[in-house]
Order: structure tokens, then sequence, then C-alpha cells
């Protein structure tokens, strides 16, 4: 793990070199054509362009500090300050139609697998005359619109529970159509980077995902977003000895306690199964309402029973100092706030219920059930740098236990706090 991270720090250092050497007078390779570029800070990015736009470079990388304090119940939770991200994301704009990018993650993962440190890392071409483009690489699913959010943008710490339902990011293909008041997607993805594993004669699992996002209202400042999202998955070869076999798990909105209390377990035996998404957004001025509702449907062999999982969340927030948020039509994702209006920044207050059901009594899957609410404060001194604090009550049933591992009906409060900087 330790060499992968060290390669791609060196190569990330170097790149910052090479650019910063030749911000002004960049050398196209194959030729001796010279191409000055710019350099400007573009809402709090440093972006490197080219007088006619055809060439911009800019990055997009992250710090996330985080502490935790737990007020325990039946289990001992572990208090203490990690560092969530530490992201170094390259962005690019190549002769104006085509688009890459490079996303790595050194932060304090908690997962075994070292690979999960591989984020976007993408090329897409962008017809100059429609609203037509095609990606290829590993990037988000289309598939839930808190889960492709940017995790500098979330209005809490974490995303909700019932995005452990949806995937992430995998490699493979997509393509996207838009217009001013509505997007659609559709993506080809395979496995997780890093995943592989021998598969030995068995075919690598897939997934086809797609989405559709209209915005019947879209002007700066007000935004209604109805989404809809619906996917077909072949179960991942885990291992020759595991077969057909997936788990769902969640954490409950916390990462500095790792452990994932709601947890399925094994599910065996699977031929298939299908998710769907259904989204809601409004956005007016300073206030901000998102929900989504979340299932699963997963069809199994030999007659086992089909199992149903499902959960959602509805959120609010309001920016006191009167500051709105960006839309996104094109991707059908909400942005940053603007540019703070005060000198001393911008100050926001929000609230998030969430559900989320991993039981299935009648398929004897008992993965738990939270009912979890989430109060936050978030401070923006400029558009560079956030403070956030969180509140939250966790209410759990008896199934919520990581597989055993820990006591059911576990109901536990935490605070929970980052500071965040962009680069």
């Amino acid at each position: 793990m330790n060499y992968k991270k060290n390669f791609v720090l060196v190569v990330a250092i170097s790149l910052l070199s090479i650019i910063g050497l030749n911000a002004q007078d960049a050398k196209v390779p194959g030729g001796d054509e010279k191409v000055p570029l710019g350099v400007e800070a573009k809402n709090g990015k440093l972006l490197f362009e080219s007088e006619d736009g055809d060439f911009q470079w800019w990055f997009d990388s992250r710090i996330q500090v985080d502490g935790a304090i737990y007020n325990e119940n039946l289990n001992e939770m572990s208090n203490g300050i990690i560092l969530r991200r530490a992201t170094f994301a390259s962005k690019a704009v190549l002769w104006r139609d085509w688009q890459a990018e490079f996303d790595m993650d050194f932060g304090e993962d908690v997962d075994v697998d070292p690979t999960t440190d591989w984020r976007d890392m993408w090329i897409q071409y962008t017809h100059p005359k429609i609203n037509l483009s095609f990606r290829v690489g590993n990037f988000k699913e289309p598939f839930g619109l808190e889960r492709l959010g940017s995790s500098r943008l979330l209005t809490f710490l974490e995303r909700s529970t019932v995005s452990g339902i949806t995937l992430g990011r995998r490699i493979g293909g997509s393509a996207r159509y838009w217009t001013n008041h509505w997007q659609v997607t559709a993506a080809l993805q395979g496995h997780e980077l890093g995943s592989r594993v021998d598969k030995g004669q068995q075919d690598e699992g897939y997934s086809t995902t797609m989405r559709l996002s209209v915005a019947p209202i879209n002007n700066f400042g007000e935004n209604l977003h109805i989404g809809v999202a619906g996917s077909f998955k072949i179960p991942d070869v885990t291992s020759e000895l595991r077969p057909n076999t997936i788990e769902v798990s969640a954490r409950t909105e916390t990462y500095v306690f790792d452990p994932k209390l709601l947890h399925t377990g094994d599910i065996k035996n699977v031929n298939y199964f299908n998710r769907y998404g259904f989204e809601l957004m409004y956005l007016n001025g300073p206030f901000y309402f998102q929900s989504e509702f979340i299932g699963a449907s997963i069809y199994r062999w030999y007659g086992d029973p089909t199992v149903n999982l499902q959960g959602g969340y509805a959120m609010a927030a309001w920016v006191l100092t009167g500051e709105t948020r960006y839309y996104y039509v094109d991707e059908g994702e909400v942005g940053p706030i603007e540019k703070p209006k005060n000198s001393w920044g911008a100050l926001e207050i929000a609230a998030r219920y969430s559900i989320t059901n991993l039981n299935d009594f009648d398929t004897e899957i008992h993965g738990g059930q939270s009912n979890q609410v989430m109060l936050g404060l978030n401070y923006y001194p400029n558009l560079n740098i956030r403070i956030m604090l969180n509140y939250s009550f966790v209410n759990l049933d008896e199934f919520a236990t990581r597989k055993g591992n820990l006591y059911g009906n576990d109901d536990h409060s935490f605070f929970q706090m980052r500071v965040q900087a962009s680069l």
C-alpha cells in the first residue's frame, strides 16, 4: 500500500512542478508549437488556461480533518481524530472537446484493500455542437443524488446510511445527453478498481445503470430537481469460494468509529439484483431541500426468495447569511454555495432525518434498521475553507449488530466536527 502511495505522490509532485515551470509557455508534445497559458483563481481553484480556451488545467484537492465524541450506550465506541480525506485531483480540458481527470486519496481509509485510494480516473469526449458526452474509465455510477455529489460539498460530514445500497465508483463507460432542463445518463460498468481476484473461468460481474433528472425550474437561486434511476447488477466475483454472494452494509453517518452496524451478512445464491432510486431537490435562495428513496430487490437461484432492502432521507438547510447554491443541470447535481457576501464568511444550519432498513424477515435477512436524526452547523470563512459541526441521535433495532459482533438496540448519540480545506 505504501509503495503505491509514494509512487503516486512522486507523480503528483512532478506534475505540479512541470505545470508550475511551464505555466506561461507550455510546449505541446510532439511538436514545436507553443501555447501560452494564463493563470487565474476561479471559484477558489487555480486555473491554467490558454487564450482560446482549448486547454485548461486545474486542481480539485482537499484536506478533511475529522474528530468525534460518542455518548455510548451498550457498545463501546472509539472517540478520536482522523484524516478523513487528503485527495489530490488534476482535471484538464484538452483540445476543447476532450476532458480527463486523475484523482487519488491519501486519507485514513479503514478498509483493508489499499486500492480504494483510487478515485475518479477517466477520459471524456464532449461533442462540440450537441450536448452529448462519452466517458470511459473509473467513475461513480450514475445513481443517487447524494452519492454523486462531491465529498467537498456535503452538507453533513457523511452521507446518509441509505447510500450503503449504492455502489460508488466502478470501471466502465457512460454516455450523457442534456438540455437546459433535463439530462439522461446511461452506464455500463464492471468491477471496483483493485477488487479483481482470481476468477477462474467465471465471467466478471457488471452493472447497467440509467439516471434521468428533470429541472422544470432552472434559474440561478431557484431550482426544482426531480430524478429517477435504475440499475441491473450481476454479482461481482469476490472469490471462487463465494460465487454469487453479496452483502449490504452501512455506517451510521460517522467515520471516526467505523464499524458498519447495519450489515446483512452474506446473501447467497444471487442471480442478479435491481436497484431503484427517486430524487427530489428544491432550491430557493438560501433555502435548500433534498430527499431520496432508494431500494434494492435481490433475486436468487434455487427458489430462494427475493430479498428487498430499502431506505431514504429528507434534509433541509438554510444559509443564515443569505447565500444560495449552484445547480448543474447538465449533471443533475447540486454545487457549492456562492462566494460569501460578508467579509467574515457565511453561516448555515441544516437538519436531516434518515431511515435505512436492511431487514427482510420473509427471507431471514437481519441486517438491522436505523432511524437517525442529524443536525448541522456549517461555517464558510471563504470559498476554500469550511468548518462543520454535527450532532446526531441514532435509534437502532435489535438486529443492528454488525453480523452479531455487537449488541443490538444500541441507541446512542455523538458529536463530530470537520475542518476542511479545498485546494
